[in-house]
């Protein structure tokens, strides 16, 4: 919206005039400071004057040192105008600083806890003078305190700039801590912005900015919920995994609640940007239900895992392992998902792998058409493609469960797995170009 240029000029000359004494009528003067000076309930261009009235002479003063404050801040906020939504600048013109300014009236009191104005004293005063009246109602005694403050015309120029140079620099405080939620690589650093942006809120004294802080606060608060675990690798006995917030892995330095009842000898160790954790499974039964339970606590949400495994792997020749990869790629205006899993034989000798079937999110079923053929010890890979009837939404990571028949001579045996699955969307172009 449009900016209004409003120079700094003094409010409070026309608030000390406007005033009127602090005693009632018919209460007594009994004691005074000194002789009544002249420049009560008055304001120059050098200086002004404030008063209060209190019971307590230390209180009364405290109050004067209040009003020395609010009329300091007044100075530098003034023409605030009513507007709620603009923003503020500040612009040198004839050597004069001016400010542009449509805040709202909130500025004053969020300006008095400003750190440079943490240096008004009553030591600094000009002059004090205080009056001690008897009060006509009840006989209770009070104190009026008034105090001449000097403020000159530099003065108050080189605090307005302060005050410019402290709010843009607690705006880009705010766009700093934008800027690196997008880009969080540690959950540490979720903990860190949630406390610098405390602050921020309480100072922002309009609502756009006030209002960036507030929803910035909140997503921050909120990343905690969105953190997730995704499996990178699986084997009996190891499982291999990392933390990921808006796509990206994320170091996390606390460490999870991990449960079995079954399995012994929990480890989690951190290895790179992921997370091992190995688990005993030797006392386990195929019959019990095994699995270890990972839980993060962050503050406002909870963050768990159920990691179930199959001990009769222990007995089997061939095992699926790593991860399972399907790339939905469009060929001649068809749609094909090519899937990749390997395989690891113990022993020596021939074996078919054929019926892989299993389904991805969004209602992708991949089936494999036609049996493989392997021979030996180590490591295979099984691959294999087919037509999509239905395309995946969108490219994703996870877990899958799926089953296989392996033959071995005479021996048939059906195998179930769950693995950590990857599935790209691969174009024609992209598609050639690697090839």
């Amino acid at each position: 919206m449009r900016l209004f240029i409003r120079s700094l000029c003094l409010l409070g000359a026309t608030l000390c005039l406007a005033m009127q004494p602090l005693q009632a009528k018919g209460d007594r003067l009994i004691e005074r400071s000194g002789r009544t000076p002249d420049w009560l309930l008055s304001a120059g261009e050098e200086h002004f004057s404030v008063f209060a009235r209190s019971a307590d002479p230390d209180e009364a003063r405290a109050r004067c040192l209040e009003e020395i404050r609010q009329y300091i801040v007044n100075s530098i906020a003034t023409n605030i105008t009513s507007v709620e939504t603009s923003r503020s600048e500040s612009s040198n013109v004839d050597g004069a600083e001016n400010i542009y300014s449509a805040y709202s009236s909130e500025l004053r009191t969020a300006a008095a806890k400003l750190p440079f104005l943490t240096d008004i004293s009553l030591s600094n005063a000009e002059e004090i003078y205080w009056e001690k009246y008897l009060r006509k109602s009840d006989k209770s005694t009070y104190y009026v305190y008034y105090v001449l403050y000097p403020f000159s015309p530099a003065e108050r120029r080189r605090l307005v700039r302060e005050f410019l140079d402290y709010d843009r620099d607690m705006y880009r405080r705010l766009e700093s801590l934008r800027d690196a939620y997008d880009t969080l690589t540690d959950v540490a650093g979720l903990d860190e912005g949630i406390r610098e942006l405390q602050p921020l809120v309480a100072y922002f004294f309009d609502d756009v900015r006030r209002s960036e802080a507030e929803s910035l606060l909140n997503a921050y608060r909120q990343a905690y919920a969105k953190i997730a675990l995704v499996p990178e690798s699986k084997e009996l006995g190891t499982f291999r995994y990392s933390l990921r917030f808006n796509g990206r892995k994320i170091a996390c330095s606390k460490q999870p609640q991990l449960r079995s009842e079954t399995a012994r000898s929990l480890d989690l160790r951190p290895d790179g940007e992921d997370y091992v954790l190995s688990y005993d499974h030797s006392l386990c039964y195929p019959t019990d239900d095994n699995y270890v339970h990972i839980r993060y606590n962050f503050p406002g949400a909870r963050l768990d895992y159920r990691l179930s495994f199959d001990v009769s792997e222990r007995e089997r020749q061939v095992l699926p392992v790593g991860f399972v990869e399907v790339e939905a790629v469009e060929r001649d205006s068809v749609w094909l998902a090519e899937t990749s899993i390997s395989l690891r034989a113990r022993s020596d000798g021939a074996f078919t792998v054929r019926g892989t079937a299993f389904a991805l999110p969004h209602l992708v079923d991949i089936t494999q058409p036609e049996p493989a053929d392997f021979e030996g010890r180590g490591m295979h890979q099984l691959r294999f493609r087919q037509q999509l009837d239905t395309l995946p939404v969108a490219a994703g990571r996870g877990m899958v469960t799926g089953a296989m028949e392996v033959l071995r001579g005479e021996r048939r045996e059906r195998i179930t797995f769950t693995l950590p699955y990857k599935l790209q969307i691969v174009n024609t172009t992209t598609k050639n170009e690697e090839q």
